[in-house]
């Protein structure tokens, strides 16, 4: 029996990937930008399981830094667990009155742990949740695809996190999102933790790619050269940028305004 019960208690211990997943809903309600605006947020926004700089975990933080935003991507958010029941982007979307989606990439304990997360204030018309290939134990990554309805008009947004520990693992991540951001149909919008600097060679060649639009780089001064969250648009006008940091994660935010498709 003991051994039966540690069997048990070691396979539920091991972290696993979660595998793909696609719907075309998401939770809550939406409030959709008014007609007459021309213009969105957007962002993207490690929030570190809700852990400050002082190990401090307070969710409280981390919405104070949301305000204001149409569409936010999350990454390392946690999911639900024995003592938790509800996972982290369902109490920050109900803080903030926002729909939401959480796409987990592992599990742990037979619950979803850790993955990336959605909120928005435009209606979804579809998700897709797709696996990133990786093979050392912190490699359980993914990238969420949405489509969101601008005036009547598709936005596709990648939300992505690569891994950091494993320099090929990342660099192979890191390709396959880059090639699933430029193959997306314009308009387009990839947010996220790539765990790449500006001066990385593949990070470098994204941004110098015709059409692709690096709204940080353009508006933000001093330059961010340091940075491993990115916003990068295609068929999109930027209007500004800004970065948000109160001590909220290890990570700061980053915001950009976007025109809307006419």
């Amino acid at each position: 029996m003991l051994l039966l019960v540690g069997g048990v208690a070691w396979h539920a211990s091991l972290r696993v990937g979660t595998g793909p997943a696609s719907g075309d809903s998401i939770e809550g309600a939406v409030n959709s930008p008014a007609p007459d605006r021309d213009t969105i947020r957007v962002a993207t926004f490690n929030i570190h399981g809700g852990k400050g700089p002082d190990d401090r975990r307070d969710l409280d933080r981390v919405a104070d830094c949301l305000g204001g935003l149409d569409v936010v991507g999350l990454c390392e958010v946690h999911g639900s667990g024995v003592f938790a029941p509800e996972n982290q982007a369902q109490l920050l979307a109900q803080r903030l009155d926002r729909a939401w989606l959480f796409a987990p990439a592992s599990r742990r304990w037979y619950h979803s742990e850790f993955g990336n997360a959605l909120l928005s204030d435009l209606p979804v018309r579809f998700w897709q949740r797709i696996p990133l290939e990786g093979w050392t134990k912190s490699g359980h990554r993914n990238v969420v695809l949405v489509t969101v309805e601008c005036r009547d008009r598709p936005l596709h947004i990648l939300i992505a996190h690569v891994t950091q520990h494993d320099s090929e693992e990342r660099a192979h991540q890191l390709r396959a999102v880059t090639g699933l951001f430029l193959a997306l149909e314009e308009p387009a919008v990839l947010l996220g933790d790539l765990n790449s600097p500006p001066s990385d060679p593949q990070i470098r060649q994204l941004t110098e790619t015709p059409g692709v639009s690096d709204p940080v780089a353009q508006f933000i001064d001093p330059p961010q050269n340091d940075r491993v969250d990115w916003i990068l648009v295609r068929g999109l006008r930027c209007r500004a940028a800004g970065v948000v940091d109160q001590d909220a994660s290890d990570h700061p935010l980053f915001w950009a305004e976007l025109e809307l498709p006419r």
